[in-house]
């Protein structure tokens, strides 16, 4: 199983895209639960474990006041995902399956409540796209389809406000749906995202990365990490 580096990938596409979807609501104060949990579970998934624990002990406190909190729900899903590939990267089989499996349940769910909240379709994608790299085909595609379709919402979602929302964010998300379209064997949506990304970002790195993979053969090994990660 990869790091779960892409959770660090598109963090700032939430707080953009918050920001934007309630700037006519300029009254109205926008709820972050990422704010109180990432910095703990993204220092945990570095390796601090005491991190983790106060991250995870964050979400399960959430959901014990309110067991339908959809970014609770996927920030705890994140978090079991991440330490059942540990698991079984330390040979506990049962143990990280099982972690596994649960950490994808509460992902699934959380979506399920709040379908169109990019709080919640981010951590899942950011998720499950490096969580899939290391799996046989047949077990990866069932979890790539689901970050196709939680990149595609957050697409559609923010289509209307892209101009807004910088070139990070924006490079993020195009790199993201090429990514995950050549990974599911559509070369040709693909193409059509790394050509809006040379065409919409100019003499930016993500122009630079688009370029190389299109000049790339079929079969090279291509895959996309956030450029000019930060935390905050």
């Amino acid at each position: 199983m990869q790091r779960m580096g892409g959770l660090l990938a598109l963090v700032v596409v939430v707080g953009s895209g918050w920001s934007i979807l309630a700037e006519d609501k300029p009254a109205a104060k926008v709820e972050r639960f990422d704010q109180l949990v990432r910095e703990d579970l993204f220092a945990g998934f570095g390796g601090d474990k005491d991190a983790l624990a106060r991250g995870m002990k964050n979400c399960e406190e959430a959901l014990i006041k309110d067991p339908k909190n959809a970014e609770a729900l996927v920030w705890r899903g994140a978090g079991r995902v991440y330490m059942g590939g540990q698991a079984i990267q330390d040979k506990k089989q049962a143990e990280g399956i099982k972690l596994f499996l649960s950490g994808q349940k509460d992902m699934d769910d959380a979506v399920k409540l709040d379908p169109k909240n990019v709080g919640v379709r981010i951590p899942r994608a950011s998720v499950l796209m490096p969580a899939s790299g290391g799996m046989p085909a047949a077990m990866a595609k069932p979890l790539l389809e689901k970050v196709r379709e939680d990149f595609e919402t957050i697409y559609e979602l923010q289509k209307d406000s892209l101009e807004k929302i910088g070139t990070h964010p924006k490079g993020e998300l195009r790199m993201g749906l090429a990514d995950v379209y050549r990974r599911l064997g559509n070369a040709d949506k693909s193409k059509e995202q790394l050509e809006i990304v040379v065409k919409e970002l100019p003499d930016t790195k993500y122009s630079a990365r688009a370029t190389e993979w299109l000049a790339a053969k079929p079969d090279a090994k291509l895959a996309h990490s956030c450029i000019g990660c930060h935390t905050k």
